[in-house]
């Protein structure tokens, strides 16, 4: 994301998507951050994460910028499923028929089977038409590779 930088191996530096604002134009002494000596600092990665004192302001800049992931990991995309048999329900600031998200590894995803089965009411007594969709977070369909694309809905009769 461009906040901090690593020139050289343990040795940290803000990178040019953090800035660090004082509210005066007098630098405050910081009390809340340590570094690995002790002494006070605005901010410090301790382990794996970024520490940020709040005796300044911080701005993060270029957050609309493409990510450019690492080559490190697999490339993953999120996937939505949609299906108009289950009651909708709200996601985010809108009501949405959105039965699952999950993480689609182009590369190794041949199926996805859910750990834990989730069962939604159904909407009506009779289904005439299931409609289902699998798009990608923008809301565009998902493109896969040649062949069969497969979604199994698992239904569950309610016992009274």
């Amino acid at each position: 994301m461009g906040w901090i930088e690593e020139p050289t191996s343990g040795t940290f530096r803000l990178g040019p998507n953090l800035w660090q604002e004082f509210r005066s134009d007098t630098i405050p002494t910081p009390t809340d951050v340590q570094d690995a000596h002790k002494q006070p600092t605005f901010w410090e990665v301790d382990g794996g994460y970024l520490v940020l004192s709040m005796t300044c302001n911080w701005r993060f800049v270029n957050l609309n910028d493409k990510f450019h992931p690492s080559t490190e990991f697999a490339p993953t995309r999120p996937l939505h499923v949609y299906c108009n048999v289950g009651t909708s329900s709200m996601v985010g600031n809108r009501m949405t028929d959105l039965l699952r998200e999950f993480k689609y590894h182009p590369q190794n995803t041949t199926h996805f089977e859910p750990i834990h089965i989730q069962y939604l009411p159904v909407r009506n007594e009779l289904v005439e038409i299931i409609e289902t969709q699998m798009a990608e977070v923008n809301g565009d369909l998902a493109q896969f590779r040649e062949g069969l694309s497969i979604l199994t809905l698992h239904f569950k009769r309610e016992v009274v």
